[in-house]
């Protein structure tokens, strides 16, 4: 019956103008003709209804008289007068959408604006804020004004179309009805996703109530997108629904309430079940993906379905803008997953026990930025961890976790009085570790040494702060800072540095009980990459650093009257490890060996820069250190001796850079320096494959 009512209302509106008035009398015939076949058919077939009313209403002038319209209406619907073609309308409505884009952009950069200062208020001045909302917000009144004037001009309500134009208005329709559609379920999920992830960081981390503000802001610029496309396409649906009766809007709000309640209630009992059971799992986020794979497999099924229902004509399916469009939310949502903030080794971590060892007193000097360590025992044993490789992201979760048992089994086996990690405690390098977060892992390894109760230092490694990193070199930096020795009593990470090149360059003293210096360690930062387009170009220790470190051991040797043993530990190998291997080779007797192997074949069997440093020679004529130690190389764990300095290459940890280096185990370990009362010391090599 519907269909044939539908018929008949078509044939008798086939020579009408598309408009509103004609949109809503058809809606109104529509409804009136149903009543007069029901009617019909109490006494007679249906056929012979359907033909009853074709004899009785065989024109839109009977028609229109069976919803009471006279007939100056019924005139108005035959009016023929100014009647306007597809390409005369598009052009009314390309301006007309012209105006709503660049109001839907203002509005999203104010909302955008506010919301970035709100979160994030240090970075975003109120005094830069407020003037620069104040020239958007007035650019927005002087455009919808404008806006208003042409709509006056051109009002969309009074406009009357033939039957290309009409085809084309309802096309329009359909479209800016899915995408509303679309935009509304893509915006729950997100908020969904914003509310789940600031709850797991409130509850499974030690952040500040600024750090979850700070931690939404990097959300903002797919917020501001998805704000942008639903206020457009609410604008652009709401200015073409003019064209068409109260009930077919009717219909479409319906369905789009349903449709909300739906998803909801979809993402509040899924947050709900997966926030809850939280800790049943290491990989929570890998379920909340799942959840959103699901959820968006609906949405497809949904359109390609049920909302043939509401649309004119069928759905007409663009594989390149498909293609386009997924290609796009993919690379967004690929940004977004790579930069959170996951505490995916909390759990293990809140389980890790104090490991029993003698604490020493720690001093912090203001002035000068050295910890001094006083300690009574007579053999006082650092550690070095280097290469850990944390990458933050349930893709690498396993890996972190085996990362850090290692360290703890290491631990429990030296009891070292303290740490020092020699670069490259986290790896934020995209695809390679499916993270550019280079914030959340440090904070769960500071979680996790401040659970041992054993002090350790940092030096930065090439990685550490790579470009696409989530925070910069200074953010980095001011993060150590935050959760150092005057909050957590257990990272040596100086608040004052010298203004020399890098960062972290620092010097710690170990002292007796007595005051006498025992060996004082310094801290450099061999620096990431030059500034070229090579690939792998490692920078160097510059010679501002060196010099800075030539005259703390002649400040120390003057002051303490002798001069003063000296340790260095950095990241990047001075090009003397490789000149000191070369010789080893050569079995030449400037090289001493005591243990390890150069196991590097990646790129080089030595990774040095290619740029030279003055620092081992410098060393050499001091004759203060007699110890350096690096990392970089995963490798290479090689021990020698050259010119009176024993070099060293620290034992790594990785589980996760270098290309199946998680089935190798023989270069996985760490190095044991065990300093003694007389100045003198031994290193010892520690393979975690011979401990467990």
């Amino acid at each position: 019956m519907k269909d044939f009512i539908k018929g008949i209302v078509e044939l008798l509106f086939e020579n009408i103008p598309f408009s509103k008035a004609s949109e809503e009398a058809k809606s109104k015939i529509t409804a009136a003709l149903k009543k007069e076949y029901l009617k019909e058919t109490e006494h007679s077939s249906s056929i012979e209804a359907i033909a009853a009313i074709i004899n009785r209403y065989p024109h839109i002038q009977e028609a229109a008289h069976l919803i009471d319209y006279d007939q100056k209406e019924i005139d108005a619907l035959l009016n023929n007068d100014i009647i306007l073609n597809k390409t005369s309308f598009k052009k009314i409505w390309k301006k007309t959408k012209r105006f709503i884009f660049i109001e839907c952009l203002l509005l999203t950069i104010i909302i955008s604006i506010l919301l970035q200062w709100m979160c994030d208020f240090r970075a975003v001045p109120i005094l830069f804020a407020v003037p620069f909302i104040t020239m958007l917000s007035s650019f927005l009144f002087f455009i919808h004004k404008k806006h208003r004037q042409y709509t006056k001009m051109h009002d969309l309500k009074k406009i009357n179309l033939d039957a290309s134009g009409r085809d084309f208005v309802k096309t329009q329709y359909d479209g800016y009805c899915k995408k509303e559609m679309n935009m509304v379920f893509v915006c729950i999920a997100f908020l969904f996703y914003i509310l789940f992830t600031t709850l797991l960081s409130v509850f499974s981390s030690l952040y500040s109530f600024y750090d979850i503000l700070q931690q939404i802001s990097y959300t903002i610029s797919f917020i501001n997108i998805c704000l942008y496309l639903l206020f457009k396409n609410i604008s652009c649906r709401k200015n073409i629904r003019c064209f068409f009766s109260e009930e077919k809007e009717i219909i479409y709000l319906s369905h789009l309430k349903k449709l909300s309640i739906f998803s909801l209630s979809y993402w509040l009992i899924t947050s709900t079940a997966l926030f809850l059971g939280r800790y049943l799992t290491k990989t929570i986020i890998n379920y909340f993906i799942l959840a959103a794979l699901i959820y968006f497999l609906i949405i497809l099924i949904y359109n390609l379905t049920t909302r043939k229902k509401l649309v004119f004509k069928n759905i007409v399916f663009n594989l390149r803008r498909t293609i386009m469009i997924s290609l796009t939310i993919s690379a967004i949502v690929l940004y977004q997953l790579m930069s959170m903030d996951l505490w995916l080794t909390q759990p293990y971590i809140n389980t890790v026990a104090s490991i029993p060892h003698e604490e020493s007193k720690i001093d912090y000097n203001d002035e000068n930025g050295v910890y001094t360590i006083t300690t009574k025992k007579e053999d006082f044993k650092i550690l070095q961890l280097t290469d850990i490789h944390l990458g933050g992201s349930f893709l690498s979760i396993t890996k972190d976790i085996k990362a850090l048992e290692a360290i703890y089994t290491l631990l429990k086996e030296t009891k070292p009085d303290l740490v020092i990690i020699t670069g490259d405690l986290v790896f934020p390098m995209g695809v390679m570790s499916f993270s550019l977060n280079n914030r959340a892992p440090v904070m769960q390894f500071a979680s996790f040494m401040r659970n041992t109760g054993i002090p350790w230092a940092f030096t930065y490694g090439n990685h550490d702060t790579e470009a696409m990193g989530l925070i910069t070199d200074h953010e980095f930096d001011e993060l150590l800072k935050s959760l150092s020795y005057r909050t957590s009593e257990n990272l040596l990470y100086p608040y004052i540095q010298p203004d020399i090149y890098g960062r972290s360059n620092q010097m710690i003293e170990i002292r007796k009980m007595d005051g006498t210096l025992i060996q004082a360690l310094f801290l450099i930062d061999s620096n990431d990459y030059m500034d070229s387009s090579k690939i792998n170009d490692y920078d160097y220790i510059h010679d501002d650093q060196v010099n800075w470190y030539e005259r703390q051991v002649l400040n120390l040797s003057v002051n303490e009257g002798y001069t003063i043993p000296s340790m260095l530990f950095f990241h990047i190998p001075l090009q003397e490890y490789r000149e000191a291997n070369d010789l080893l080779e050569q079995r030449s007797s400037e090289v001493q060996y005591f243990y390890g192997k150069i196991g590097e074949t990646m790129i080089n069997k030595i990774c040095s820069s290619e740029y030279p440093s003055k620092l081992f020679d410098t060393a050499v004529r001091l004759n203060s250190t007699k110890a350096m130690f690096c990392g970089h190389d995963h490798y290479n764990n090689q021990s020698v001796e050259y010119n009176g300095i024993r070099l060293t290459y620290g034992y790594s940890i990785d589980y996760l850079a270098m290309p199946g280096i998680q089935n190798d185990i023989e270069q996985r370990g760490t190095t044991l320096i065990t300093l003694h009362e007389e100045g003198d010391f031994t290193i010892e090599p520690y393979r975690l494959m011979d401990i467990t």
